[in-house]
């Protein structure tokens, strides 16, 4: 029989439940030591360490110039999260997680890691509660500068790490996004802020009549895509260097902005899509990447991990992740007719607005 709700036995089973809450609670609230321990391998080269074969404590300080006692137990922890096993004798093996931070892993995520462990990015994080507090971006309580003047002014290594790891996640996200785009009867797509131009070369990749030109700052299309710069695609593409804020010089049938729209506030937003429409004609389209907060409680919640991009987004600087509604507010003050949103099998959505005639 179960027990009454008065019962002393319902008593302990509740404070069973309290317990087991609170397990819980504290494993995620230490997460971050999980965290420092995975980035740490992978500023430490570890996982380069180790090879198809095991490798003792002794061979991979060998490799990696470290002390043999601290690395061990530092590959411990590793293996006690999953990353490495260890196989006795003091020799470690890889794991499918620990080959996705080796630097020759062609769908790994060694850069992004390299990103979580930036000095930056743990002090941004470590500064939720005031930002929440008062409203001014942890970042720039910090460093009295935005994210990207940091970069320029004071750790060009972390700049190129940060993009570095905006390349690696497009190799996640530039499928699914290929797929989603209509680009039947276009002639030219202009990828709008696209880095090193990975979503782009998969375009010019798949539809051979098609012409493409990449816009993002000079610095970052200085790393464009060699293919896209001077190999077997160059011919078709126009890579133009600007400061999208201010101008997007070219003409396209198609603007695609991904993942750009989250790091401005609104009125940028709208600028920006306001200098996109510069020279189009009627019916250029464009078409934002983006993640969609859902505040509808009868909808599908929105993915744990947009609620922490648009967390990421307040504490560096002024940009947020957005409803639907919001991105058909800001298509419609940029002068564009907004026509829906379309899935992804990943946490973005494509959001497409038309310029009317």
């Amino acid at each position: 029989m179960l027990p009454g709700p008065n019962s002393g036995s319902d008593q302990r089973f509740g404070d069973w439940r309290t317990a087991a809450a609170a397990a819980e609670v504290r494993r995620l609230a230490s997460a971050h030591w999980s965290a420092a321990i995975i980035q740490s391998a992978a500023q430490l080269g570890l996982p380069d360490a180790v090879g198809d074969e095991p490798a003792s404590i002794d061979e991979i300080a060998a490799a990696t110039g470290y002390a043999p006692d601290r690395l061990l137990r530092l590959m411990r922890a590793l293996a006690a999260q999953g990353f490495f096993v260890h196989v006795g004798d003091q020799r470690f093996a890889h794991t499918s997680f620990s080959r996705t931070l080796r630097s020759d892993c062609p769908l790994g995520v060694r850069n992004l890691t390299l990103l979580g462990g930036s000095e930056w990015n743990w002090a941004a994080w470590g500064g939720l509660a005031d930002t929440v507090r008062t409203g001014v971006p942890a970042f720039i309580a910090r460093y009295g500068k935005d994210l990207y003047s940091y970069f320029a002014e004071d750790a060009p290594e972390a700049g190129v790490i940060f993009n570095r790891s905006m390349s690696e996640s497009g190799r996640w996200t530039s499928g699914p996004v290929a797929d989603a785009l209509d680009v039947t009867g276009l002639k030219t797509v202009a990828d709008v802020g696209g880095g090193e131009g990975g979503l782009l070369r998969m375009l010019l990749d798949r539809h051979r009549n098609l012409r493409g030109v990449l816009v993002d700052s000079e610095h970052v299309v200085g790393q464009a895509d060699p293919d896209l710069r001077e190999g077997t695609l160059a011919a078709r593409c126009e890579i133009v260097p600007a400061d999208i804020r201010t101008a997007v010089p070219c003409v396209a049938d198609l603007y695609v902005l991904r993942q750009v729209m989250h790091i401005w506030d609104d009125d940028m937003c709208v600028q920006i899509l306001r200098n996109c429409l510069a020279g189009a004609s009627p019916g250029v389209r464009i078409v934002l990447v983006e993640h969609l907060v859902n505040d509808d409680p009868e909808q599908k919640p929105t993915p744990a991990f947009t609620t922490q991009i648009d967390l990421l987004m307040m504490l560096i600087g002024r940009g947020r992740e957005r409803t639907r509604e919001d991105f058909a507010r800001i298509m419609a003050e940029a002068g564009l007719e907004f026509s829906g949103t379309t899935a992804t099998p990943l946490p973005l959505h494509l959001i497409t607005g038309v310029l009317a005639g």
